[in-house]
């Protein structure tokens, strides 16, 4: 993904989050970076949520295990509840989709195995449930 590409789904996505009561933050140095940081984290009442974010054309993105990885230990890190997903924005369907990862390893996100990103920002659905649960249904 071209950086600006890149900066530019981040933006939308923190954008998106924001409108949806999150308070939403892009880490721009994320990839590059040796630490655990995910490009885009959002926090709303105990949840937060750590992002790996992709834009494509193609009808499929891939996403290393490394990458998932970082998410990964980028949770770890805090106490509340955290879910990992994959945001992808599907610039040919004009629409933003996620999967949940929960191993690092490689992930390969389709329209058709993801999820509309709508379904994520209604945080009142986390509420008594349990992380495993959540993490299996969404």
């Amino acid at each position: 993904m071209n950086k600006d590409v890149g900066r530019n789904a981040e933006r939308e996505l923190v954008s998106i989050f924001r409108k949806n009561g999150y308070n939403a933050v892009r880490i721009p140095t994320s990839n590059s970076s040796p630490n655990p940081l995910p490009d885009v984290f959002a926090t709303k009442g105990n949840v937060l949520i750590a992002v790996e974010v992709k834009s494509t054309w193609n009808n499929k993105v891939k996403v290393s295990s490394l990458q998932v990885e970082k998410l990964l230990n980028f949770l770890a890190m805090f106490p509340m509840r955290g879910f990992s997903i994959i945001a992808v924005k599907f610039k040919g369907e004009r629409e933003w989709r996620y999967v949940t990862v929960d191993k690092a390893e490689e992930v390969v996100v389709t329209v058709l195995n993801s999820r509309s990103l709508e379904e994520i920002l209604d945080v009142s659905k986390f509420s008594n449930k349990s992380e495993g649960s959540l993490v299996s249904e969404i």
